[in-house]
């Protein structure tokens, strides 16, 4: 190991063997070879900076290879400059930086000798002698170069000199000749010597034949007009536009107005692209992060539509109902309209499938006259999906936001984010916690994307976000989320948005008027016995595959469309029933009880079955059921042996088995709100007595037979509406839900609100 001096000479690569005069005018290069004179007898370490454009050059930016040199004389100039002659010795490793004791300011370094590599002398000689053939030719073309380098090389034994005094001579750049310095394989920079001399012979020869093809149509006195001319010819001869490409990327940074420190951050970037060559594989990369960064709508605002009224209409033309959804689009754009500065909110519409979320969400940017954008996050569990990848890793790209922002060339589109209830997590991470700096207004106006690495605006964003189960979105996610339920739509709605959205669309996609007609009857039937679904979007495939039908036929036979669709034609075109719900809840027998549950399809309706036998007062239970409805059948059976007297039983039923069964098997059960039907089906088994079909209810019961609040009741209660129920039990709790109702609905249907068990039996059993 040996400690030497630093000297730092920008712009200025030194090689072993070479021979240089440099005059210093900086008092710390001053004081460094005074240094050298004094302990380290007139030796140095010559660096030269990798990146030049650096004024305060760190040790991180100072290459790993260095030239040890002597200095061979020194001069105290008139002006106080110094004027030395360095010869260059050998290449050294520098192992370590530090400051010099004594003068902080003087940088020294721990070096080390290089081991040179062993190579066959074979190809040493073969690649010497094809790089002197060059270098001959070279000489030969270039006026500039003297002809003294030709002796010198053909008399220089030592391969490693050989390739570092051909380099001295060359009109290279400093990042070409850093690379030869660094480079300590002899055979390597012989190769890349052979590479830049053939490229040195073409640059020349083309020169020459645009000399010849500008000598025959320019005057002599056009010397600059010849220049530009020349320039223009080597880069149409070369297919280079390099020049124009930078100065185009550098006036489009300009354009997009951005803060000091992102256009900084561009142009560094710009800058190290066209510095890089064109064979390295970085090129592609860089290209690829400018053109993402440059696409970026940094200040571009969408055109926008105010007019209240304008927005009411094409809502209302688009969806039917959803007007707590509707008013709250309407609140948004008149508190913008007075406030520009006001915060978009973060609505989360929340409902079973085919209800309209997502559709509704690509209406709301129709009626504002806003940008679109659909990014599904189901099933997603890399946060790296939504925050981007950095850079260094391979085949990076933006975030699905960025991307977003980009394919909508504005900074206020609308953007829903799908299914957020279907999110995953696992090892690489968890999404929902990279959602809340997307969505979160606080900060998202400096949201950072890992490949962008620099601040970029969200919070013009409209956000509508999705989901099927509100129970489902993270707890975090869930406390920064406007949310609205989304619910089903009863058969009379279904009947409405038939004939007054879905028909009509189907008709103007098929270019059809007046040929096709279905009457409610027919309607009713699909509705009934080909869709079980909270929304209408089997509603929808079902009368667009009947249209399809009917215009193939026509084809087919060559018939004129004129028809009518009736109740007993559906199943011409349908085939036989899929559903038929007048069957699946008119069992009649003690212990059969329909209890309403909210699934992710909706309300429904799922009966429950119970039989006793002779036992030892064990209770079965079937029909993929979750732990919480599991811990509801044992409070169920506590229940009422604890009011064996109330209820009249005499069965023992400590000698008894009882086995409870939940029909629809194919659909997994679980939550606390069966315990009423639970406890119904029980009793009735016990009792002997039965209860009607067109009853069924809801609810959470306790050990004292309290009846508790519960969630999805309005769903709960179309799906009872639809499926003909006419008398339904709820929780006292829940009756001032009722309001937002369809009075159509509860007009029809007899609800009845219990605080506790024994209102129920004593309307069933007594």
């Amino acid at each position: 190991m040996n400690k030497l001096p630093v000297l730092l000479l920008k712009s200025f690569v030194i090689f072993p063997g070479q021979e240089v005069k440099l005059e210093l005018n900086n008092d710390i290069s001053k004081k460094i070879i005074n240094l050298s004179f004094k302990e380290y007898n007139k030796k140095v370490l010559v660096l030269c900076p990798i990146d030049q454009k650096e004024e305060n050059p760190d040790v991180s930016d100072l290459p790993k290879i260095g030239v040890e040199a002597t200095i061979i004389s020194r001069i105290i100039l008139p002006n106080s400059n110094v004027r030395i002659t360095l010869k260059g010795i050998r290449r050294v490793k520098a192992e370590s930086f530090y400051n010099n004791n004594s003068l902080k300011y003087i940088l020294e370094c721990d070096t080390k000798e290089v081991i040179l590599p062993l190579f066959a002398k074979e190809e040493e000689m073969a690649l010497r002698r094809k790089v002197f053939s060059l270098l001959e030719e070279y000489v030969n073309l270039s006026p500039e170069l003297s002809n003294d380098i030709l002796s010198k090389a053909r008399n220089t034994n030592n391969f490693y000199k050989f390739t570092d005094l051909i380099v001295t001579f060359l009109e290279l750049s400093i990042e070409q000749k850093l690379f030869y310095m660094q480079e300590i394989n002899p055979l390597y920079r012989a190769h890349k010597l052979i590479e830049d001399l053939n490229l040195e012979l073409e640059v020349i020869k083309l020169d020459e034949t645009i000399e010849d093809k500008l000598q025959t149509s320019l005057e002599d006195n056009q010397r600059e007009f010849i220049l530009k001319e020349k320039l223009n010819q080597i880069k149409e001869l070369l297919g280079e536009e390099e020049e124009e490409e930078y100065q185009e990327f550098i006036n489009k940074a300009h354009k997009l107005k951005l803060d000091e420190k992102s256009l900084k951050h561009i142009l560094h970037e710009i800058d190290k692209y066209s510095k890089t060559l064109s064979t390295s594989p970085e090129v592609a990369i860089l290209r690829n992060y400018i053109d993402t960064f440059l696409s970026l709508p940094w200040n571009n605002y969408g055109k926008k539509e105010t007019n209240l009224i304008n927005i009411s209409k094409a809502l209302n033309k688009s969806h039917y109902g959803l007007l707590e959804l509707k008013e709250r689009i309407i609140e948004f754009i008149a508190t913008k309209k007075r406030n520009p500065d006001a915060k978009s909110p973060i609505i989360c519409l929340v409902g079973p499938p085919g209800v309209g979320k997502s559709s509704f969400a690509y209406a709301v940017s129709k009626s504002l006259k806003k940008e679109f954008y659909k990014i599904s996050v189901g099933g997603l569990n890399d946060p790296s999906e939504l925050l981007g990848h950095r850079r260094t890793y391979v085949g990076a790209s933006p975030g699905k936001l960025i991307m977003a922002m980009q394919r909508c060339g504005v900074l206020d589109p609308v953007i829903l984010i799908d299914e957020v209830d279907k999110m995953g997590k696992d090892i690489k991470g968890d999404p929902a916690n990279a959602l809340l700096d997307i969505l979160d207004s606080n900060i998202n106006y400096k949201f950072v994307d890992n490949y962008l690495e620099v601040p970029f605006d969200l919070s013009h964003v409209l956000f509508i976000l999705t989901a099927n189960n509100i129970n489902d979105i993270p707890e975090a996610l869930k406390d920064r989320l406007e949310i609205i339920d989304v619910n089903g739509y009863s058969l009379d709605e279904k009947l409405f948005i038939s004939n007054d959205y879905i028909i009509p669309k189907i008709f103007k996609d098929n270019l059809i008027k007046n040929e096709i007609k279905f009457s409610n009857e027919a309607i009713k039937v699909i509705i009934n016995n080909y869709t079980r679904e909270s929304g209408v979007r089997d509603l929808e495939r079902n009368i667009s595959k009947i249209v399809r039908k009917i215009i193939a036929k026509s084809y087919l036979e060559k018939f004129d469309i004129k028809i009518t669709i009736k109740k007993n034609d559906i199943s011409k075109y349908l085939g036989s029933k899929i559903f038929d719900k007048s069957t699946n809840i008119k069992t009649i027998s003690p212990g059969v009880v329909n209890a309403l549950a909210y699934t992710s399809l909706g309300g429904e309706v799922l009966p429950i079955e119970s039989i006793i036998y002779d036992g030892e007062g064990k209770i079965n239970s079937t029909g993929n059921l979750g732990k919480i409805i599991e811990e509801s059948i044992k409070v169920s059976l506590s229940y009422i042996k604890a009011n064996q007297k109330l209820f009249k039983i005499k069965l023992n039923l400590d000698k008894s088995d009882i086995h409870i069964n939940f029909l629809s098997s194919a659909i997994f059960k679980d939550g606390p709100s069966a315990g009423s039907a639970i406890t119904t089906s029980l009793l009735s088994l016990i009792l002997g007595k039965q209860v009607s079909f067109d009853i069924a209810m809801t609810g959470e019961i306790t050990l004292n037979g309290d009846i508790l609040k519960i969630g999805g009741l309005k769903e709960k209660i179309i799906g009872a509406y639809n499926n003909g129920i006419k008398t339904i039990f709820i929780p006292k709790a829940n009756m001032d839900e009722l309001d937002a109702l369809d009075n159509k609905i509860v007009d029809h249907l007899n609800i009845i609100g219990v605080s506790n068990y024994k209102e129920i039996y004593n309307k069933l059993f007594e």
